[in-house]
């Protein structure tokens, strides 16, 4: 190839490139929005795909309820459950299945956010919202993991939506009611939380003497009313179990009987993690906007004091609620998205609240740049800290997202081993906790039911304490899951001829910190004179204990 053939290659090649950057660039500024949502859409879910890191205890416990669909659980309504049955029905059982959900609501549910700045000032404003807000470390960190804030929190931002809508016309419409109606139905079965939207609507109504004249409106309550009719057969299924989600909610604001200074010490945990959640800058940002929207509250638009009464009347709550007792740090995450919203009008001078910043620019910059490092910071403590010499620290945020699939594996290999001396592979039984529980029915091969056994004096402290024991003496061998230093429950240990340590699992999640469990072999006394059949013999299936019909509570 002659020189002057290289040289026109490497034009057409450059070219090419130039052409193809060039129109990247024509359809971002063309359609934002769209190249926004597609770009983050496809950083969460590679990195979801890619990730080396395990389920957390709270998804592998969601994902076994879905193997039991039913109308309620023991601590949260059924939807996710039910997604996740949904998705492992259509992908299996993976880590990428479970958590592909958490990444289209998070990502998707951004939209609406956009949707209502929009409507509301511009749709500068909408996807400047947007945009904070995904950049924030908690945003970030619900779009990875699937929980209940996932299906919650894009129900909640698209009912905020809907019902402004109605509220835009004398006569609410019947599709903008039908709608606002669905996504409310959808997130009460997503979680409880939900019920608080209803009397702050209500009161932004209230305090709105242009808008006050539809808590006259029919079709307002009708939809409300609608709305309520998901939670029937949440309802009656907490009847037919005494009550026990209400009774689980219920102890969520019991009277604690720490010390004072325990206390503030919690406050103050919960404080600082809303700053680290949302990230400093915008956090900041947001409270000096809602402080300003009280102060100026009779100046207010209709849509300001939507949006004050949908975030800073509910975190005034949560905070006060956060100086008497523990609570989580996600409980104010649906306060965050109308304030924001507020807080990006505010920046770009978009909302009646004016002169509160003095430099309006530069805390917009400074919510840019803050809110990608910590995104940045999130995904690298992910991926980064674990490897690191910080694995196990303090600062080490995902020790609860590791150590679970080797403690299967090595479980595994005492299985094997069990199932080699005894011609069978043994029953599972764990008296370890939800948390071990769930993650070897997710770890192990075949997924098995693996039942949990609590000790009698606990009572009902999971959904696995619903769900019936297994008949214990129609197995012959027997691995029992249970802590260090912990003895057997007496009720399973009265079913045992025998039992016998038989192995440790130790994983060691750096520092300190290590996950460690014994395994107990139990021989039922019912098949303690029964023979043991050869080694050859031996059944590959996993041992599934029959599934329950009607659970009873202990």
């Amino acid at each position: 190839m002659t020189m002057t053939e290289n040289t026109g290659s490497t034009s057409a090649t450059s070219s090419f490139w130039q052409r193809t950057w060039h129109g990247l660039q024509a359809t971002v500024n063309a359609h934002p929005v769209a190249a926004f949502i597609g770009l983050l859409l496809l950083v969460r879910c590679g990195f979801i795909l890619f990730s080396p890191l395990d389920l957390i205890a709270d998804e592998s416990y969601y994902w076994d309820w879905s193997r039991r669909l039913d109308y309620g659980y023991y601590s949260k309504p059924p939807m996710i459950a039910w997604i996740n049955w949904l998705s492992t029905s259509l992908l299996g059982s993976s880590e990428f299945a479970v958590r592909l959900p958490a990444a289209l609501l998070g990502t998707f549910g951004l939209l609406w956010i956009y949707y209502l700045g929009r409507q509301m000032f511009d749709s500068k404003t909408g996807l400047l919202a947007a945009a904070l807000l995904a950049l924030t470390p908690g945003q970030t960190a619900l779009s990875f993991l699937m929980t209940i804030d996932a299906p919650f929190l894009f129900c909640w931002v698209a009912a905020l939506y809907c019902f402004w809508q109605m509220l835009q016309h004398e006569r609410p419409p019947l599709y903008w009611c039908g709608f606002t109606m669905l996504f409310l139905g959808l997130g009460l079965l997503s979680k409880q939380t939900m019920l608080g939207f209803f009397p702050l609507v209500g009161l932004f109504l209230l305090a709105t003497p242009a808008k006050r004249h539809f808590l006259l409106s029919g079709r307002l309550w009708g939809t409300a009313v609608a709305s309520l009719m998901f939670l029937i057969p949440v309802v009656y299924w907490n009847y037919q179990h005494d009550w026990i989600t209400l009774e689980h909610t219920a102890s969520h604001f019991s009277d604690s009987s720490v010390t004072y200074w325990k206390q503030f010490v919690r406050f103050a945990e919960f404080f600082f993690g809303q700053i680290g959640v949302v990230s400093p800058v915008l956090w900041g940002v947001v409270c000096v906007v809602l402080l300003a929207a009280f102060r100026r509250f009779p100046q207010l638009k209709a849509e300001e004091r939507y949006l004050l009464c949908m975030s800073g009347v509910p975190l005034i709550a949560i905070f006060c609620l956060s100086a008497t007792r523990r609570l989580e740090p996600n409980w104010p995450a649906a306060c965050y998205p109308a304030g924001v919203i507020l807080a990006s009008a505010v920046l770009l001078g978009r909302s009646s609240l004016l002169n509160v910043f003095q430099r309006p620019t530069h805390h917009l910059k400074w919510c840019w740049r803050v809110g990608l490092t910590g995104s940045a910071l999130t995904y690298a403590a992910i991926t980064i800290v674990p490897a690191s010499p910080l694995a196990g620290s303090p600062v080490d945020i995902t020790c609860r997202l590791r150590g679970w699939r080797e403690l299967a594996h090595q479980f595994e290999s005492v299985q094997e081993q069990q199932a080699g001396v005894n011609g069978e592979y043994p029953l599972i039984i764990s008296t370890a906790g939800r948390d071990i529980t769930s993650a070897l029915a997710f770890y192990l091969p075949q997924n098995p039911l693996v039942p949990f056994w609590n000790h009698d004096e606990a009572g009902v402290t999971c959904q696995y304490d619903m769900w019936d024991r297994p008949d214990v003496a129609s197995h012959r061998d027997i691995l029992v899951v249970k802590p260090e230093g912990t003895p057997l429950p007496v009720s399973l240990e009265q079913t045992a001829a025998s039992w016998e340590p038989v192995a440790d699992l130790n994983v060691s999640l750096g520092g300190n910190r290590q996950r460690a469990y014994q395994v107990i072999r139990l021989i039922p006394a019912s098949a303690s004179t029964a023979a043991t059949p050869s080694a050859d013999s031996v059944d590959k299936t996993a041992t599934l204990p029959d599934q329950p019909t009607s659970p009873t509570l202990r």
